[in-house]
């Protein structure tokens, strides 16, 4: 419910193939934050590995590009 509340750019990362929480775990925080971004990696468990490093900035930048165009 708190998370309905956030008022800011969010990108959910989530691993498809992630032992300790279901994709349908990924999905719902993504559902819960309005206008949050879902970026479903298949392949990555519960890690960030250092092959997907440039995945991650990508998705950062894209994130921190969202906040400037709220100002």
């Amino acid at each position: 419910e708190d998370l309905g509340r956030l008022d800011l750019p969010v990108t959910v990362v989530h691993g498809l193939s992630d032992p300790l929480v279901n994709k349908s775990g990924g999905r719902a925080t993504a559902a819960a934050i309005p206008g949050a971004e879902l970026l479903e990696i298949a392949g990555m468990g519960h890690d960030l590995p250092e092959q997907l490093y440039g995945t991650f900035v990508e998705a950062i930048c894209e994130t921190i590009d969202r906040a400037s165009s709220r100002r």
